[in-house]
């Protein structure tokens, strides 16, 4: 029998062990799990590449080719990304992850070499979609690798902070990644961005495979049948993603046309940083109110819907309006991102998170896809102020679905333990 007063069971009287408070707290305890400080800057490496391909391809491309051909690139790695994502999650749950990232990478960087080349030579647009594709089907699925990583280190320190970590590393990418692949190209040589995004790439690939992969196998076939991974309290949480990514693409879309149909371009810069510096506060804020009731994820959503609103109001106004905007506007968009994945994580059947994280990659991408041509096609035809309508119904449907899927996770938890 353990004695009582051993260090393993302090005794009832004893007070447990005081943490440090403060603002970072959280994220402290996080980064002191053993390799969690490699992970952030895997993930932080791995984030740069996505965000700095749109604006390298729209770079290097013309004059060579039209701007919408450009896109046409941009869009066609993103398809393939889409489409190939649970593929990839499903195989590195199968055959291991490092062996799948090695793979992904070798592709993803003849792709990627594929369109810097035929782009200097001005190739027949074909080939460089075909470059594209390949480089999209074989993107390395970092992503979702490093979703499974935190979540498995969530199980020591906490869920809703790692993830909140993780969001706030994507918005901090997001103010650099454009302005570094923008300052290359300008200042050195335009096929320079496309370059670093594939070492950038590589490097996060290395950085990933010095971590044990924690992935745990696919469960058997049940009677020979295989194992069905959606469920549908996975779809409403898919539907709501779905939603807020395009309300939040709408919204990025948004405000470059704004700037511009106020002959003020040069502001596109600082309204996009505005939300993401808005976006590192509030996730920050995250992990200091995690059982608070406005981090769930149906309240940060219509947090979300109000934030757009507002910047639709503020464009009524004049672009100062927008500038002073942007930042409070901004403060659900990480948060939403930390409680989807920390609620999907807890969902997920056991064995299929890979897969499960490929399908959440391939519902983000699509929902941004869509979010962008919706959003430019309506400013375009209704002015940039016709956000005021989209974006704000977009996040407020979301906002529904989630709160049914938080009412059938509810009602399935009472019946499992009932």
């Amino acid at each position: 029998m353990p004695d009582p007063q051993s260090p393993e069971r302090p005794a009832t009287g004893d007070a447990p062990p005081r943490r440090p408070d403060g603002p970072l707290a959280a994220y402290r305890d996080v980064l002191a799990v053993p390799g969690a400080t490699r992970l952030a800057v895997a993930s932080l490496v791995a984030k740069w590449p996505i965000s700095m391909f749109p604006v390298s391809v729209l770079l290097l491309v013309p004059p060579r080719y039209s701007y919408g051909q450009a896109g046409a690139v941009v869009a066609a790695v993103l398809l393939a990304n889409a489409i190939s994502s649970p593929i990839r999650g499903r195989q590195a749950a199968r055959h291991g992850a490092h062996r799948v990232l090695r793979i992904c990478l070798a592709g993803y960087l003849t792709g990627i070499a594929g369109i810097g080349a035929l782009a200097a030579f001005t190739a027949p647009l074909p080939f460089v979609l075909a470059a594209a594709l390949l480089m999209g089907s074989f993107f390395p699925p970092a992503g979702i690798l490093l979703r499974s990583h935190w979540t498995a280190m969530d199980r020591e320190r906490g869920r809703a902070s790692a993830n909140a970590l993780e969001s706030a590393l994507m918005d901090l990418s997001l103010i650099t990644g454009p302005v570094l692949a923008g300052w290359l190209s300008t200042s050195f040589a335009p096929v320079l961005p496309l370059a670093l995004n594939g070492v950038l790439m590589a490097l996060a690939v290395v950085l990933l495979a010095k971590l044990p992969d924690r992935a745990a196998p696919p469960p058997a076939p049940a009677h020979g049948r295989p194992r069905k991974v959606l469920n549908a309290l996975l779809y409403r949480l898919f539907g709501a993603q779905f939603l807020f990514c395009a309300a939040l693409a709408a919204t990025e879309v948004s405000l470059p046309v704004y700037a511009q149909q106020q002959h003020v371009a040069s502001a596109s810069g600082w309204f996009l940083a505005g939300l993401s510096v808005g976006s590192i506060i509030g996730t920050l804020a995250l992990g200091r109110l995690r059982s608070a009731r406005a981090t769930r994820l149906p309240t940060l959503l219509v947090l979300l819907a109000a934030g757009t609103a507002g910047i639709g109001a503020a464009m009524l106004l004049g672009p100062f309006a927008v500038a002073l905007v942007c930042i409070p506007a901004g403060l659900a968009i990480g948060s939403v991102f930390a409680s989807y994945f920390t609620v999907l994580g807890s969902v997920t059947p056991p064995g299929t998170d890979h897969e499960v994280q490929g399908w959440a990659n391939s519902v983000n991408t699509v929902g941004f896809a869509t979010g962008s041509f919706g959003g430019a096609a309506l400013a375009e035809a209704f002015g940039a102020s016709a956000l005021l309508l989209s974006a704000p119904a977009a996040a407020v449907a979301a906002s529904a679905l989630a709160a049914s899927a938080s009412a059938a996770r509810s009602s399935r938890t009472k019946e499992t333990g009932s």
